[in-house]
């Protein structure tokens, strides 16, 4: 594979030639078609797919509590002794594996020392996850070289406290969960009380899905403004348990139960709710649609959910309205924007088939109203972390 013989190229010049067998790992894209980051704080559901995009790590271990880690992307190396990690602003991307080998170090699995090249193919700030794969892609190597493996639910939460802990921005649990438990031919379910993988038929003969990337980029108060829409699911919950008592979180608020509270809420808060509530109720029904191979269902339920996005929580932006609408119009069966809002990309459902046309007119119709070419990824679902050979 040209891509590891790179990455095994650059690995030996940083490095230098040596006896040690060189370990290759790769984790994935993770694409993000219902939930996310707003249910999950409510302990909500999720729907992942894995895609074909792939963070590519080369490793071998040190004798001298040295980590060094080289980024083939940017051409830059970082170095520091095992005992003396911590974030650096000026570090950039390398704070990532920094992290990850600052708790791995903590949780009492030792290392000797490690050294690594990275290289990624998954496209940029395209709400692909691209750091949440680097984080289990380190995760995992450290316990393919060291001697007391992290089981998987923990490599999870780990890469989540690089984010939270570490760098102090948001961090998620499903994204890394994809990375690490993607598999071919299917999308899987993320539920953060379980952090096991529920998996559901994905038939690539019939369907695929396209990421399309709007061009616009996430507004640099995003996190002030997801912030304050968890603050309005705290209120609401307390609301709530006047109404329906004894929910831990509003994740235990069914459709049923909720008519009891929903007429009694604020109305602006209750769109808020709404989000919640029924995009948890989504990703339950999307598992018997695909179980059917009902893609005609399910991708009435993308549709619905971006609907939600736009009205319920009022996450979206002028270009991914329109961008919705154009993928609707060309011909997919469901789309949904990924991420945290305001930008990004949007992910649809389109039969295989009629791929290329579908993209044809997204790109010209996309750059006649907005007068930008969005770039297009086709994907089908993918297998998570692994060691190549």
């Amino acid at each position: 594979m040209e891509t590891i013989s790179r990455l095994k190229n650059a690995f030996s010049h940083q490095y230098g030639e040596n006896s040690k067998k060189i370990t290759i790992v790769s984790a994935p894209c993770v694409l993000n078609l219902l939930g996310g980051d707003y249910t999950e704080h409510e302990d909500g559901f999720s729907l992942l797919a894995t895609g074909q995009h792939r963070v590519y790590i080369a490793a071998q271990v040190r004798t001298d509590r040295q980590a060094m880690v080289y980024s083939l992307n940017y051409d830059e190396k970082f170095s520091s002794p095992l005992g003396s990690l911590k974030f650096e602003k000026m570090d950039g991307w390398a704070n990532y594996p920094k992290g990850i080998l600052y708790f791995y170090e903590r949780m009492g699995r030792k290392l000797e020392g490690i050294q690594l090249a990275v290289l990624n193919e998954i496209p940029e700030q395209m709400c692909l996850k691209e750091m949440a794969a680097l984080n289990m892609a380190v995760a995992f190597t450290c316990n393919v070289l060291g001697t007391r493996p992290l089981d998987d639910a923990t490599l999870v939460k780990l890469s989540q406290r690089v984010e939270t802990q570490f760098l102090q921005i948001h961090g998620d649990y499903y994204s890394p969960f994809a990375s690490r438990f993607g598999k071919q031919n299917h999308l899987v379910i993320f539920d953060p009380r379980s952090f096991k993988p529920d998996y559901v038929p994905f038939d690539h003969d019939q369907v695929k899905l396209v990421v399309i990337d709007s061009g616009v980029r996430n507004k640099s108060n995003v996190e002030q403004e997801f912030n304050k829409r968890l603050e309005v699911f705290q209120q609401l919950l307390n609301e709530v348990r006047k109404h329906v008592p004894k929910i831990l979180t509003l994740r235990d608020l069914t459709p049923d139960l909720y008519e009891t509270a929903r007429k009694r809420i604020d109305i602006l808060m209750r769109k808020r709710l709404d989000y919640i509530v029924f995009e948890n109720h989504r990703v339950q029904k999307s598992k018997e649609f695909l179980i059917k191979g009902d893609y005609l269902g399910f991708g009435a339920l993308l549709n619905e959910s971006q609907d939600a996005l736009a009205e319920k929580l009022k996450i979206t932006c002028p270009e991914i309205d329109i961008l919705s609408q154009i993928c609707r119009k060309s011909g997919c069966l469901g789309a949904r924007m990924a991420g945290m809002g305001w930008g990004g990309t949007m992910i649809c459902l389109v039969k295989t088939a009629q791929i290329q046309p579908f993209i044809d007119q997204v790109q010209r119709d996309y750059k006649n109203q907005v007068n930008i070419s969005p770039q297009c990824y086709i994907y089908d679902a993918g297998d998570g972390i692994q060691k190549e050979e």
